[in-house]
């Protein structure tokens, strides 16, 4: 499709079609040319390169929180171990569950209190990037429409110099208790299912008005996994095995 590159007639049409006498002072002539090329090359650029400008930064998306460890029935409070330890965040992209197929997009550094911040942000371009077609492995879930993309981050926390994780991560409401998962999709879509799994009646019902994170609340037993209000606090608990 063409582009007509007179953008600035367009946005001001009196103007362009005007004509205003005016004298310039034979010094400022020089000046006033380059600053009309320059106005003239931003213009271009800006606004007739097709290129959408880059989305503004969400305060929301910025995660102050830390690392807290539980039992393994997910509310008992543990000691955490005494080696250092580290964050890694893959990514899931293609679907919500099963084992990262993409590395970390914005490392996150663990301080000493087990404290940390991801600032989503800096990963929403690039997640962008490293989306694939969705295609769930668990068949009893589907996607409309069937392009919309998926990812969801998963982290975990390992020893400083080491692979095997301390745990099962599970990000955790504070003022809730829910456990919840942080997806990401790449436009307004719904995520549906059905499953009666070990006696658990488990239902999907995930719909995002546009594209972007989402935290998805996990039921206790049976229930429904569905959007939940962005937390004010969440904590990364890492559960016994």
């Amino acid at each position: 499709m063409s582009q007509d590159i007179n953008c600035v007639a367009k946005i001001y049409p009196n103007v362009a079609g005007a004509v205003v006498h005016r004298r310039i002072a034979a010094h400022m002539q020089t000046r006033v040319w380059l600053a009309l090329t320059s106005l003239g090359l931003a213009a271009s650029l800006a606004g007739c390169s097709g290129e959408a400008p880059p989305a503004p930064s969400r305060p929301d998306w910025v995660l102050q929180t830390r690392v807290v460890f539980f039992e393994a029935d997910g509310k008992t409070s543990r000691p955490g171990p005494q080696h250092d330890l580290r964050l890694w965040m893959p990514w899931v992209v293609g679907d919500i569950y099963g084992d990262p197929n993409e590395g970390e997009l914005v490392p996150a550094t663990l301080k000493p209190d087990l404290s940390f911040s991801l600032d989503l942000n800096k990963s929403r371009e690039k997640v962008g990037k490293a989306l694939i077609p969705t295609s769930f492995s668990q068949k009893w879930m589907s996607i409309e429409p069937k392009e919309a993309r998926v990812a969801r981050i998963s982290p975990f926390v390992l020893p400083a110099d080491g692979i095997q994780p301390e745990g099962t991560c599970e990000w955790l409401d504070v003022d809730t208790r829910d456990k919840l998962m942080l997806v990401y999709m790449d436009r307004p879509a719904r995520i549906r299912g059905e499953i009666v799994y070990e006696g658990r009646s488990l239902r999907f019902d995930i719909e995002s008005k546009e594209a972007g994170y989402l935290w998805i609340r996990q039921p206790e037993g049976s229930g429904e996994f569905r959007v939940a209000p962005w937390p004010g606090r969440v904590l990364l608990a890492v559960i016994a095995n």
